[in-house]
C-alpha cells in the first residue's frame, strides 16, 4: 500500500516534468529539455507498471524505454555539467 503511494506520487511528479518541460520550451536550452522529458518517461515507465497490470509481453519494451530514456538523462546532465564548466 506504501508503494502504491510513492508510485502515485512519482507518476504525478513525472507529469509534472513534463508539463514544465513544454510549457518553457521557448527559453530554455534543449539539453534542459530532454532532460525533464527523459526523467519523466523514466518514471513513467518504472511506476505505472506497478499500479497498472499491463499484460506480460509489454514488460520487456517497457523495460528497454525507460533503460534508453534513464541513459539519455545521464547523457543530457553530463552535457548540461561540461556547459556549465565550460562557461
Amino acid at each position: 500500500m506504501h508503494r502504491d503511494k510513492v508510485a502515485y506520487f512519482l507518476i504525478a511528479f513525472s507529469v509534472y516534468l513534463l508539463l514544465r518541460a513544454f510549457s518553457m520550451h521557448q527559453g530554455t536550452p534543449l539539453a534542459n529539455i530532454l532532460l525533464h522529458v527523459s526523467i519523466a518517461i523514466s518514471l513513467l515507465t518504472s511506476n505505472i507498471p506497478r499500479v497498472l497490470d499491463i499484460p506480460l509481453h509489454y514488460a520487456y519494451p517497457v523495460r528497454c524505454v525507460e533503460y534508453f530514456s534513464f541513459g539519455m538523462a545521464l547523457v543530457c546532465f553530463i552535457s548540461m555539467c561540461f556547459r556549465h564548466i565550460s562557461v
